[in-house]
């Protein structure tokens, strides 16, 4: 009994180590197998043919995690991230050579991939990259929409890059120019929203989109107040010129914007005011204050101060306001010494 029981378990114990040197021997055929197929790989990764090497990438994948080959796992599952975002760099590179919609769709589709196999393989860093880049390639896009006039996926757009990012400041201010275009009646509406990018702008220390957005609001006011006081509609294009200075007190085209429309109603003094407070703001040459100065002859002509309004109109005498600076001052006031040329 003895001596069967001795020889069976000499018969185990070779069985065992035939099996393990089986799978030693397996093991190292699929480690050559991955190591083959990881190097042909970062070939391919090396030519930037990003879509070949990913599919060999997890193909070696697979047989190292099927073979318990624990450093090339870790080495693939290190590396894909990084792949991945290196195909949504590449994608962004062929949008700004070829700037279309399509190439856009591509890069945004690209870094969404990578986002995610990041968030697969516990890579924060690449992550991180792709959270950065996705809300910016969201507005690039809606920059492109908005140039063909497709606002509703303009604002689409918009709406994802703020949702990523609410402090987004540029977004903020492009989703106003947006919705001014796409409803210009509806002031309080895209107002409100040039108010938010003012906000968050200041917030985030954007200097230049304060200055975008400001700037924005104010134009559009006196853009439309202009409109509206040639309609003769005086009482409400006062009242938007008078919010375009609360975007900016410093601005001569409001208070020039002013004088006009006071001088249109014949209130003569406040058009004085508003003509010399302008002259005071502006900071241009003499030939650009030649329409404030004609406000300001205007306005003093009709206060009945000829003497006064005689100088101002000559000074006015530049560009396109030569002409009519001239007819005042020869034929209506007679300005003693004036003489009809021009400057």
């Amino acid at each position: 009994m003895k001596s069967i029981k001795i020889i069976l378990s000499q018969c185990l114990a070779l069985l065992m180590m035939l099996g393990f040197a089986e799978l030693t021997m397996a093991q190292d055929e699929a480690r050559a197998e991955a190591i083959q197929i990881y190097n042909s790989a970062q070939e391919m990764a090396g030519q930037n043919e990003f879509d070949e090497a990913i599919t060999l990438y997890r193909d070696a994948l697979s047989i190292s995690r099927e073979n318990d080959l624990t450093d090339i796992t870790d080495l693939i599952e290190d590396r894909l991230p990084k792949i991945y975002a290196s195909k949504a760099s590449n994608a962004y590179r062929t949008f700004q050579s070829e700037r279309t919609l399509a190439s856009i769709d591509a890069a945004i589709a690209a870094f969404e991939e990578s986002g995610e196999v990041a968030n697969e393989f516990g890579d924060d860093q690449v992550v991180q990259q792709a959270n950065g880049a996705i809300p910016q390639l969201h507005y690039v896009r809606s920059i492109l929409n908005f140039r063909q006039e497709n606002y509703d996926q303009a604002l689409a757009d918009l709406d994802t890059a703020i949702e990523m990012n609410g402090n987004y400041a540029a977004a903020h201010y492009q989703k106003a120019v947006v919705m001014k275009n796409m409803s210009p009646a509806d002031v309080e509406a895209w107002l409100a929203q040039y108010d938010t990018a003012i906000q968050v702008a200041q917030q985030t220390n954007d200097s230049k989109t304060l200055e975008n957005a400001t700037n924005g609001a104010r134009d559009e006011l006196i853009f439309r107040a202009v409109n509206l006081s040639e309609e003769r509609q005086f009482g409400p294009a006062v009242e938007l010129l008078n919010r375009a200075e609360q975007y900016d007190d410093s601005a001569y085209e409001v208070h020039y914007r002013l004088a006009e429309v006071a001088n249109k109603r014949g209130n003569w003094s406040n058009a004085e005011t508003e003509a010399r407070e302008a002259l005071e703001l502006h900071n241009g040459g003499v030939a650009d204050k030649a329409k404030i100065y004609f406000e300001l002859g205007t306005a003093l002509k009709g206060q009945g101060e000829f003497e006064n309004a005689c100088s101002a109109f000559e000074d006015a005498r530049y560009g396109d306001f030569t002409e009519p600076a001239n007819h005042e001052l020869q034929f209506e006031l007679k300005c003693e010494g004036h003489t009809a040329a021009g400057r």
